[in-house]
């Protein structure tokens, strides 16, 4: 009883943790056995006395142990639990198309090949953050306190700096840091937004946004995205009946097709706005993914009601949740309450992280690679769906989504149920349409095009078939 093998490639504390944990399941262990002292067991069994205490406390944590004063370990009394049902741990329900299909692509485990998903894969993320920098992790995470509210004052200096670079004038007081782009979003639509108000929304578009908007109980109408960006008649004639609120757009690398909005059209986009005086938010959280000095509308609006949202979640890590809003003056006070009374404040460590990472200058190299990574595979992957009979639409400013056009016998939504089957998690365009269009089409990842299964399982089913 308790022994460890020394030349085994498991930790000797794993060892200790599982022989017990094993010993008392199995019932040789029964409750109220009283255990060897720290001393003893690390005697019996040849370890530490270092190793011996922390596989008590790993085993107390747990449960399986209890520790009396004065009179040492003890097993303690062991809760059943049901066996949770196959059921939970299966492919999430349908009745959602949206949030089955952000459960699946956030690591569902019957998902093998995620080649709609809206991340990069993790093994892209190895170089971002410098091994020189964990040792500085872990003295933050032992004093780690709440963040200040509006964010890091120097991750804040740091935010104003990228936004210079790309031609947005801000100061610290213009920007505010949330918990990844998402809560931007939404805290944007708690400070601006009333219930009835209506909002405009991209068609096809980012497909979580209009859930989140649903929420507030909003109005929301659809604008064509055309290759060039917004359908600029289409999308005055919707705000003289409308009289929207807000606009959220996504100018550069757009989700799902991929496409940049030309200078000419930001400008007519701005026009309209400034016409009819309504708010417009610009996600631009893929904008490092795509080549520099590209136009944005905050950078020719100055952020007077542009309202700009940034994420590092697409760079750095999916695990990393971080985003930022620049906003007029007068809004940011009302982000940072709405902040306040949804979260309270963000995550000191996250902040610290991504400070860490602006500040050691390797950034911009950083996402270079990245971006070259990005480029061959989006050219491995444009080949590999024209052999498989799709035609994929090829921005020339690269990014992450390609915007793929299957044979007019194939079904999207239909080949995306079959393809789960298969392990393989595809995006059917009219998930991300709101007047039910882009029935035939697919939205693809392009880091993932190069996986066998995924070429294998299109070309069966869609090549010949146009």
């Amino acid at each position: 009883m308790f022994q460890v093998v020394k030349n085994s490639p498991k930790p000797l504390g794993d060892q200790l943790v599982e022989e017990v944990t094993a010993l008392i399941e199995c019932g040789r262990l029964t409750e109220g056995f009283r255990l060897p002292s720290v001393r003893e067991l690390a005697r019996r069994s040849g370890v530490s006395v270092y190793t011996a205490s922390a596989a008590f406390d790993r085993l107390h944590a747990r449960g399986l142990i209890e520790s009396r004063r004065g009179s040492g370990y003890f097993v303690a009394r062991q809760r059943r639990y049901l066996e949770t049902a196959s059921i939970e741990l299966g492919p999430p329900p349908s009745a959602d198309p949206v949030l089955g299909f952000t459960r699946s692509s956030l690591g569902a485990p019957h998902v093998a090949v995620p080649a709609g998903c809206g991340f990069l894969p993790a093994s892209w993320f190895a170089d971002a953050i410098l091994p020189s920098m964990f040792s500085k992790f872990g003295r933050a995470a032992a004093a780690a306190m709440p963040a200040p509210i509006q964010g890091d004052p120097q991750l804040l200096d740091l935010l104003v700096e990228k936004l210079h670079v790309a031609g947005i004038p801000a100061a610290p007081r213009n920007v505010v840091v949330t918990f990844g782009a998402s809560q931007a979003f939404d805290l944007i639509a708690r400070s601006v937004l009333a219930p009835g108000d209506t909002v405009l929304v991209d068609d096809p578009g980012y497909f979580v946004l209009p859930s989140q908007l649903r929420a507030h109980r909003v109005h929301i109408v659809p604008v064509p995205r055309l290759a060039d960006g917004s359908a600029l008649d289409v999308l005055e004639e919707v705000v003289r009946l409308h009289r929207p609120k807000i606009f959220f757009t996504q100018t550069l690398l757009h989700n799902p097709t991929g496409t940049t909005a030309s200078a000419a059209n930001c400008h007519g986009v701005l026009k309209i706005a400034d016409k009819y005086n309504f708010l417009i938010v610009e996600d631009h959280v893929y904008s490092d993914l795509g080549p520099p000095h590209l136009m944005s509308l905050a950078q020719i609006d100055e952020l007077r009601r542009v309202i700009y949202v940034g994420s590092f979640s697409k760079v750095l890590s999916p695990g990393i949740r971080i985003g930022f809003a620049a906003a007029p003056d007068g809004l940011i006070r009302q982000l940072i309450e709405a902040k306040i009374l949804t979260a309270l404040t963000g995550s000191a460590l996250d902040e610290f992280i991504v400070r860490e990472v602006l500040a050691s200058g390797k950034y911009r190299k950083y996402i270079g690679r990245l971006r070259d990574r990005l480029t061959k595979a989006r050219s491995f992957t444009i080949r590999m769906l024209r052999t498989a009979g799709l035609t994929a639409e090829n921005p020339a400013d690269g990014g992450l989504f390609l915007w793929a056009q299957l044979p007019t016998s194939v079904e999207a939504v239909a080949l995306a149920q079959e393809a789960r089957g298969a392990g393989i998690l595809l995006a059917p365009g009219s998930m991300f349409s709101l007047s039910g269009g882009a029935n035939d089409r697919l939205r693809f990842n392009a880091a993932y095009g190069t996986d066998p299964s995924l070429v294998q399982f299109l070309s069966e089913r869609c090549k010949g078939r146009a």
